[in-house]
């Protein structure tokens, strides 16, 4: 059925993206922790 691909599609794509968006929220975290100056202003 072309709708329970599609299913699969979708929750491979969100299984991938939780990761990615760990990934990112890290990566931003590390910079505004070590980088030069205030984050705040």
């Amino acid at each position: 059925m072309p709708g329970d691909s599609m299913g699969a599609y979708i929750l491979r794509r969100i299984l991938l993206m939780i990761p990615m968006v760990f990934g990112a929220m890290a990566i931003s975290f590390l910079i505004t922790h070590f980088a030069p100056g205030g984050s705040v202003e």
